[in-house]
């Protein structure tokens, strides 16, 4: 039955928690990983920030830090349980599929061994090679299309376009240090206008007009050039507590590969 198996799904940020958030509500049992300090920045609809925070909660479905390296996968859960991602500890576990949704470009491993199925999203992942299936994430016809024979397209470096803009949405650490946020999630602001501080003496300023869709936690401490806000040009429409259209069809994809190997395991 496709209720016993057991997800690892390995990075909690915005499509590791689509992924998470759907495979959780259709019944399977999923856990949770992710770096500590989490690094991602669109937080009202990922599960990153339990780990740190103890728990988090996206559109009704709630993830909580576990505390111990113990759980029953044949109970019912009504969480997602979090765990620090240390993956010789979480291995442990023996999950019979494994989601990698860290989104890191480049995999110096080969997965293949560590779960039935291993399924990687995006770049850097080839099907056969370091995975058995890959999901392609870039905008386009292809979205959440499953790769069963090479790999998703090469990174560009270049954000989707939202509203006419790509680059220019993100906002990146003009230094290092600590920041302090002005704003809270879905206020609108100009361009120029002051978002925050890193280290109470660095202002960063909004790239331009729209809804302040992502900032980083300020637990985490940042690097110089590092991506750590995001804003909406398209302002108010932006339902920013919502998982996005391009997150729901990565999670979907993600869904169908693992029916597609239950039903083949089964002939």
């Amino acid at each position: 039955m496709l209720e016993n198996e057991l997800v690892w799904v390995r990075g909690a940020g915005e499509l590791g928690s689509a992924v998470a958030h759907l495979l959780y509500r259709i019944g399977l049992h999923v856990y949770l990983s992710d770096v500590i300090p989490p690094l991602a920045i669109r937080r009202p609809v990922t599960f990153s920030c339990a780990v740190v925070e103890e728990y988090a909660e996206v559109e009704g479905v709630m993830s909580k830090k576990a505390q111990s390296l113990k759980f029953d996968p044949a109970e019912s859960w009504d969480h997602i349980p979090m765990f620090e991602d240390k993956p010789e500890q979480l291995q442990a576990f023996k999950p019979t599929v494994i989601v990698d949704a860290r989104m890191l470009k480049k995999y110096t491993e080969n997965y293949l061994t560590w779960a039935d199925l291993v399924i990687g999203l995006g770049p850097g992942f080839e099907a056969g090679k370091n995975c058995h299936r890959a999901i392609e994430t870039m905008r386009g016809h292809n979205l959440g299309r499953i790769i069963s024979s090479g790999s998703p397209r090469k990174d560009t470096g270049i954000p989707g376009n939202l509203g006419g803009e790509t680059s220019n949405r993100l906002v990146r650490a003009t230094r290092s240090g600590r920041i302090k946020w002005f704003f809270q999630f879905g206020e609108l602001v100009k361009k120029g206008q002051k978002l925050g501080m890193i280290n109470s003496d660095k202002p960063i300023f909004a790239p331009l007009d729209g809804m302040v869709r992502g900032m980083i936690s300020e637990q985490t401490p940042v690097i110089k050039g590092m991506k750590i806000g995001d804003i909406d040009p398209r302002g108010i429409e932006v339902e920013y507590r919502q998982i996005s259209e391009k997150a729901r069809c990565i999670a979907a994809g993600v869904f169908e590969a693992i029916v597609l190997h239950h039903n083949e395991k089964q002939v």
